[in-house]
């Protein structure tokens, strides 16, 4: 290198510092610890020596910027966790910063609180007592807090990640006494938005039943989400169609366009003519974007798409000197800058991705026009959909592509801003209206549901991931390279996938993350057997979606112990989409078509099982009356007894004695000290005992007394609620294969590490 010569990055070089600097911040999430600190000024020097000889340097140095800003972005948020130590109950002064969500149980909030240490945490808060907290009041109360640790399935939802995403430190329960303190700021935009919600809530139905319309409208409006049931979530997921209730980049947009185009409309019509136009159109829409933003409550996704607007629009207003693409890298760009933990959310690849992919597949221009550009549109964002939704959530919605063509202009252009009217001017009959119109439209989509079919895909292998990642891009390209069937092969490779299947005479088992609840798959080389189905939101949000990504569609048999909700919960959900062809039940009378657990015994491809029984009693207890599942393979065997007490165990010893040796055994009851008697441990003596319980859960499962009892007998207990879902195949001489996720990144808690050790 010339040392008169001033030192200068090619113009090629600069264009490529943005990007570089966006994948440094989302690889530092995949890094799976943090390198010494040492390694950090030692890796920028040597990049910055290296970029006075190599400019290309300069680029891996900015990729390297990007990383540990990235890393030390994460650090502070996980800083301002719970700890992990400190689950006790806790004092606490609170003020309710958001709108309340409230169901038939508990009343749910976020709060900004102070511990007596003097720490300030962002909290979700229940209170079973079901009392009133306004936004903005502030109260002394005693709360038994811990830190946000979910399931971690192969996939589903990862309450761990969402918590780290949107700012939640911690989840406590709010006990009995609380004092009222000063009220903190009630005049601010929060409180407007609670009440818009009391006057949802309070707008007249003249006899018709609205409380979905008027959930709907509170969610479209105010961004109250939780006002919507279960059931209609449930709905939209087949459809497709959970963005559009989600106050996110799709509706801020829309809104935006309608008041730049409203604007527009109105600059024409002056007697003169402004002088730059563009601007006053660009300034009314991003106004509208950003009060409707405000109006929901200034979400993460709804900060991040204002960000991504307001580059857009100053790409658009620099259309001369600056790409389409410059735009979007600019808006990426400042979302990770503002907040890198994005990177984290769902909400930023499927907007992100899905305006890229339109990009891409109009070479970056973006000239087209009127029903062409919507038509190409729908096209860009259903192939690039393929992988996005295949990947994250483990199906695809067959008819999303159709659905959203008519439910996007209904949902933006109507019902949003009928909702946004009727917030602003609480004029009953338009209330009434936009309620109305809501109203049938959740009941149609409801039953549109119901036929709607999924696809499930498979968790492919990384490989083949990106692969298909990069086979959609070349299809969306205007030629394609000449290489799209090649990128149709490898896009349906991906689609139909499916894992290597069990070897004939062995059984593999899964023991799913649960939470407080159980669901174990037992699989054999053409059969699959899925014993209980948890709650009714882990079953939707983490047992289907791994079902799914375990390449399972279909059941040979459903298995539902007994009638306790932390074990049925889910069967309404898991029926309809596994439809298995056998059901089993403990208390058959609360299922059509149940048959009773009855003593039996069968045999799947070399696989025994059986159904093992206990003499019937009067006034029998539900627990007693669970299903007692055993199934040996090649030697081995697993025992699940359910929620089977002590009392059920002595008469099953009684019955059945040393047969009862299993080398794997479900503890009964999620580990509680009613269940897993000395005896009965002593006479099953399994070489794994597994403890299926949700993280910090209020019964103290599994009990310290039967964890000693397990340790005792020099029993192996792996817990669900330290390691997430368990793998276990019999008949290959070790039974226990480790978690059933098996890496996890830096800024993860679970699975914890003292478990990585046992395998």
């Amino acid at each position: 290198m010339n040392p008169n010569r001033p030192f200068s990055i090619p113009a090629t070089l600069l264009r490529f510092i943005l990007p570089c600097w966006v994948i440094g911040v989302v690889l530092s999430f995949a890094l799976p610890a943090i390198p010494h600190w040492a390694v950090w000024p030692s890796a920028f020097a040597l990049l910055a020596a290296a970029g006075l000889r190599w400019r290309t340097a300069w680029l891996l140095l900015v990729l390297l910027l990007g990383t540990g800003y990235g890393v030390w972005r994460t650090e502070n948020a996980l800083s301002a966790q719970w700890p992990l130590h400190r689950s006790e109950a806790a004092e606490l002064t609170i003020e309710v910063a958001d709108i309340p969500r409230i169901n038939e149980k508990r009343v749910q909030f976020t709060a900004t609180a102070r511990h007596s240490s003097g720490q300030t945490f962002t909290l979700l808060l229940s209170d079973y007592q079901l009392r009133d907290w306004a936004v903005g009041s502030r109260w002394q109360v005693s709360a038994r807090v811990r830190p946000v640790i979910g399931e971690v399935n192969l996939r589903g939802f990862n309450r761990e990640t969402w918590a780290l995403a949107n700012g939640i430190g911690g989840v406590g329960t709010i006990g009995k006494v609380r004092q009222p303190l000063a009220d903190g700021s009630r005049a601010n935009l929060t409180a407007l938005r609670e009440t818009v919600s009391r006057r949802w809530q309070h707008t007249p139905e003249y006899g018709h039943d609205f409380a979905d319309g008027i959930a709907l409208m509170r969610a479209l409006s105010i961004g109250e989400q939780s006002a919507l049931r279960p059931e209609l979530w449930q709905a939209f997921r087949p459809l497709g169609l959970t963005h559009l209730v989600s106050i996110s980049g799709l509706h801020v947009t829309m809104i935006a366009l309608m008041a730049g185009w409203l604007v527009k409309q109105f600059l024409r019509r002056l007697p003169f003519t402004p002088a730059k136009p563009r601007l006053w159109i660009l300034f009314g829409g991003l106004s509208a974007a950003l009060l409707y933003a405000g109006m929901a409550g200034f979400g993460v996704p709804t900060q991040r798409s204002i960000l991504m607007l307001a580059a857009f629009a100053w790409t658009w207003w620099r259309s001369r000197t600056s790409s389409v693409w410059a735009g979007w890298w600019q808006a990426l760009a400042a979302v990770l800058l503002l907040d890198p933990l994005s990177v984290l959310g769902v909400g930023t690849w499927l907007s992100f991705g899905l305006v890229a992919a339109l990009i891409w597949g109009s070479s970056g221009r973006l000239q087209i026009r009127g029903l062409q550009t919507a038509l190409r549109g729908q096209w860009a964002a259903s192939v690039c959909s393929i992988v996005l939704l295949g990947h994250l959530f483990a199906a695809l919605p067959l008819i999303s592509p159709i659905i959203n063509a008519i439910a996007i202009p209904w949902f933006s252009w109507v019902l949003t801003p009928l909702a946004l009217s009727a917030s602003a001017l609480p004029f009953t009959p338009l209330q009434w209206t936009a309620a109305a119109l809501a109203e049938y439209t959740l009941r149609f989509l409801l039953w549109l549901a119901a036929y709607a079919p999924e696809w499930p895909v498979a968790a492919a292998p990384l490989p083949l991931t990106l692969f298909a990642a990069a086979a959609s891009l070349l299809i969306l390209l205007p030629r394609g390279l000449g290489l799209r069937p090649l990128a149709w092969l490898v896009l349906a490779a991906f689609v139909f996938y499916r894992p290597e299947k069990v070897e004939t005479g062995r059984l593999q088992i899964t023991v799913m993350d649960s939470g407080q609840g159980l669901s174990v798959l037992l699989q054999t080389a053409r059969r699959t057997l899925l014993f209980d189905t948890a709650t009714l939101p882990t079953a939707v949000s983490n047992i289907i979606p791994t079902l799914n990504a375990l390449g399972i569609r279909r059941l040979d048999a459903l298995v539902l112990s007994h009638h306790d909700n932390d074990h049925d919960g889910g069967f309404a959900a898991v029926q309809q989409y596994t439809q298995p062809a056998t059901l089993w039940a403990g208390q058959p009378e609360y299922y059509p078509n149940a048959q009773p657990c009855r003593r039996q015994q069968w045999q799947w491809d070399n696989v025994w099982f059986e159904f093992l029984t206990l003499p019937a009693h009067d006034n029998q207890a539900d627990n007693d009356q669970s299903c007692i599942l055993r199934a040996v393979a090649g030697g081995e065997a697993i025992l699940l007894t359910g929620d089977l007490a002590k009392k059920g165990e002595l008469a099953l010893l009684e019955q059945y004695g040393s047969k009862l040796y299993s080398q794997v055994l479900i503890l009964g009851h999620h580990g509680s000290n009613s269940a897993s008697s000395g005896t009965f441990l002593n006479t099953v003596s399994p070489q794994y005992a597994v403890a299926s319980s949700g993280y910090g859960n209020a019964y103290g499962h599994p009990t310290p007394a039967v964890q000693t009892r397990v340790s005792a007998h020099g029993i192996t207990l792996l817990r669900t609620d330290q390691s997430g879902a368990l793998r276990f195949e019999l008949g290959s001489g070790e039974p226990y294969r480790g978690r059933l996720q098996k890496h996890k990144f830096y800024w993860q808690k679970k699975p914890f590490d003292y478990y990585s050790r046992i395998k």
